[in-house]
């Protein structure tokens, strides 16, 4: 069973061969395959050759255009800097007050290296995945781009102070990531992530005002469009998982901050299944293997055969390759 037929049959809740394994491949993908990541970014072939690559060896059930938080930043026009090998910087802040939101506009994803490049990686992973993989296209959520665009800081004012402002600034960004969802799709993936990270920070009222209605008109797009929904929130989200599950989104993030997740199992609809949850550093990067198979037994029973394994954010980069090796043994064993 190949890894697009294993996701999909497991989100349906149909049989497979095996429980199906999605960790998240970044800069660990770049170091394994001994890139620059200034290249993995902003290189078509090489971001894709380099998922593949990770991909085969590890057992890994997808493939993804995922290397940092700026992709669409770039297209509003942030200036990034691209390091050669570590991640990118903002060098300032693109909307320095609320007046700044006054210029945001519906983005031509063509004209910026960043979103044609994340658009050509979804074509260039049909042309070398066929229909063998689950290819996962990006988009920042609501939140998590307004974020971007003000600087947390400020941005978590401005829900405070400017809520109007702030609800016509995401109707903008709203639009933009439909359009983006669209572009990606149409090229080869045949799944949309949705990551709103800051919205583990932001309490569930906050969520709930600024968040949670916008990924759900994105998760509603994504599956018009025949695609499947991935909604990545990292930190401690207990108190929102409930309101994350109403998104009806079809994968579900669970960071290894929520400790156990067998209340929320049960909220779970129709083509429905966490994914996650074991922690990237203390487990996955600093256990013995014994410790990592425990962990990934414990993790997989709390989810009552509905979690999709994974870590609960990004592999780190300096993590053993046994480690990874070790939490798809138990899958097959």
């Amino acid at each position: 069973m190949n890894g697009r037929t294993r996701m999909l049959n497991f989100i349906a809740g149909q049989t497979v061969d095996q429980t199906p394994f999605m960790p998240i491949f970044m800069r660990f993908c770049a170091q394994y395959c001994k890139v620059k990541y200034r290249d993995f970014i902003l290189d078509v072939e090489t971001h894709c050759k380099a998922n593949i690559e990770c991909a085969k060896y590890f057992n890994s059930d997808w493939v993804n255009v995922m290397s940092d938080p700026y992709c669409e930043l770039s297209a509003y026009g942030a200036k990034i800097e691209y390091l050669e090998d570590d991640l990118p910087i903002e060098k300032h802040v693109l909307c320095q007050s609320t007046d700044d939101l006054e210029k945001l506009y519906i983005l031509d994803f063509s004209k910026d290296i960043r979103t044609r490049g994340c658009i050509e990686q979804c074509a260039k992973f049909r042309e070398l995945c066929g229909d063998e993989q689950i290819i996962c296209g990006w988009v920042e959520g609501p939140v998590a781009e307004y974020c971007d665009l003000r600087g947390m800081g400020d941005a978590f004012l401005d829900f405070y102070d400017s809520p109007e402002k702030v609800k016509k600034a995401i109707a903008i960004i709203l639009e933009n990531a439909k359009n983006f969802i669209t572009l990606q799709v149409k090229a080869g993936a045949n799944c949309i992530g949705i990551g709103d990270a800051a919205c583990s920070q932001t309490g569930r009222e906050l969520y709930l005002e600024f968040g949670f209605e916008g990924e759900k008109i994105l998760v509603e797009h994504v599956q018009s469009l025949g695609a499947i929904a991935k909604l990545h929130i990292c930190g401690n989200t207990g108190a929102i998982i409930p309101d994350m599950i109403k998104t009806k989104a079809n994968i579900i993030d669970i960071d290894h901050l929520v400790k156990d997740m067998s209340p929320f199992v049960g909220l779970l609809g129709d083509n429905q299944v966490f994914c996650g949850n074991i922690d990237p550093v203390s487990i996955i990067q600093n256990c013995s293997i014994k410790t990592i198979k425990e962990a990934c037994r414990n993790a997989l029973s709390s989810a009552k055969n509905k979690l999709i394994l994974s870590g609960g954010c990004e592999i780190t980069p300096t993590t053993n390759y046994d480690n990874l090796l070790a939490m798809h043994s138990i899958l097959i064993s």
